[in-house]
């Protein structure tokens, strides 16, 4: 008798096995969810064949689906109603107290990311409420339109552009950013005094330069990206790389939500809490926090992976060895009471899959299907790998024994609670001391096409600025 038949005669007779106390193997999870996905079964009627509760199977199929059989295989994140491991909860409150704008999204993201450790966001809430760190909900808004939601499927598909304007030492700057559409990662940003064409070509060139040209661009209507009369020059410089130029609708900044979105974590989580000393600090330390954004900053649009993981398309890999990580460290806690601190490197040489780890006193490298492990203790090394020339951009360091998760605050001093979730963020433009973001037309002196870029000099006092 096949599964289909028993399953049909358990029901028409009214059977069903009950629930079994017990912890189910992999092999049974699988069945049962391959009796809903490939037979066609409904949930119901895989329950009263197996035994399973309906709650159980409906969390098996998620996870299949997020993560196919590795998801079955893998223990489940500490719930409400079980007991939170020691070393799990004081990472909660350590990530908290140094990060107070962390919503519990970000934190279980920065958990699993950074410190190979699990917890669902319901839990790292509870953990913050019981320590009296966590703030109550905002309030929701209703009756607001959703927008359509659009991803491009391929790194360098579509870039975003926009200029952000806010006040620093008295006057205005501006910064000038360049955003993957599909990944989220920040190409270039430069910082500027005059928010010219001739800025925004310049900041183009280098992306470029550094990633080669995305086959499309979206832009809003800002005079240094579109002309109402003819060609602007930027969109010149478009046509020369063949790219398509694709522009937003006028007073509709929702197309452009991607870099909108970056401009209100640039906001929140770095530019009010930072000081500078002069306007070239503030130029090279915006750099060294969009470097953290790409590589250290799980981002909630895409599934808690960092912009890098996916640019570089190495988000396979990373999710491989984020889990076998926490399983590894489930078992540390479980025999020592302490999980260890993770040490990976991940990349791509030449269209190939690298990773470095170190686990159990030794360094393995694997390229592809062969890996070589090298005996720290020993000093020896045993199996092969591939010879290859790395490329420069495709290794991502994630975290490293005894480093913090880094963040604006490895930037500057302590500085003022601005926000929570990332998808729960104020709107930048209601941001105090920003003089406008979002569409550069906006902004005091957008400059002629030829007018050269004021990259500034010492940031001062000035009351009279536009």
């Amino acid at each position: 008798m096949d599964e289909k038949e028993s399953v049909e005669k358990a029901v028409k007779r009214g059977g069903r096995t009950g629930p079994r106390r017990k912890q189910y193997t992999f092999e049974e999870k699988l069945r049962a969810v391959k009796l809903h996905l490939e037979e066609g079964f409904k949930v119901e009627l895989v329950s009263e064949e197996t035994g399973v509760s309906t709650s159980s199977l409906g969390a098996w199929l998620r996870d299949y689906r997020r993560e196919g059989e590795l998801g079955l295989r893998r223990q489940a994140a500490p719930r409400p109603g079980r007991r939170l491991a020691r070393p799990v909860k004081e990472k909660i409150l350590e990530l908290k107290r140094g990060n107070p704008f962390f919503g519990v999204k970000r934190i279980a993201a920065g958990l699993r990311r950074w410190f190979f450790l699990e917890a669902s966001p319901e839990t790292v809430r509870k953990t913050l409420h019981e320590a009296d760190l966590m703030k109550g909900r905002a309030k929701a808004r209703r009756n607001l339109v959703r927008p359509r939601y659009f991803e491009r499927a391929t790194p360098n598909q579509m870039w975003q552009s926009d200029i952000f304007t806010f006040r620093l030492g008295g006057k205005y700057a501006y910064a000038v950013a360049f955003l993957d559409d599909y990944s989220r990662y920040v190409v270039n940003l430069e910082l500027y005094r005059s928010p010219t064409a001739e800025c925004v070509v310049e900041t183009y060139r280098v992306a470029v330069g550094e990633y080669s040209p995305p086959k499309e661009m979206l832009t809003d209507r800002g005079p240094q990206y579109f002309n109402w009369r003819g060609k602007s020059r930027f969109a010149s410089e478009l046509t020369k790389d063949r790219v398509a130029h694709l522009v937003s609708r006028p007073q509709h900044p929702m197309t452009l939500g991607k870099v909108e979105r970056f401009w209100a974590s640039l906001w929140q989580e770095f530019l009010v809490r930072a000081q500078f000393d002069s306007f070239e600090s503030a130029r090279d330390r915006l750099k060294l926090w969009v470097k953290y954004y790409n590589h250290r900053r799980p981002h909630q649009g895409i599934g808690g992976l960092c912009p890098a993981d996916r640019f570089f398309e190495i988000q396979g890999e990373v999710k491989k060895t984020i889990q076998a990580g926490i399983q590894d460290n489930l078992l540390e806690m479980a025999l020592r009471g302490q999980p260890k601190a993770p040490f990976y490197l991940i990349g791509r040489m030449e269209g190939q899959s690298v990773v470095l780890k170190a686990e159990k006193g030794k360094l393995k490298l694997s390229v592809d299907d062969k890996e070589m492990t090298y005996d720290l203790e020993k000093g020896t090394a045993g199996g092969g790998a591939t010879e290859t020339q790395a490329d420069a951009h495709g290794a991502v360091l994630a975290h490293g024994r005894g480093e913090g998760p880094g963040g604006a605050g490895d930037l500057d001093g302590a500085g003022e609670d601005s926000g929570g979730d990332e998808d729960a963020g104020r709107a930048v433009h209601d941001a105090p001391a920003v003089a406008g973001a979002g569409n550069g037309g906006d902004a005091a002196g957008p400059g002629a096409a030829g007018e050269p870029c004021e990259r500034g000099g010492v940031v001062a006092p000035d009351p009279g600025a536009p």
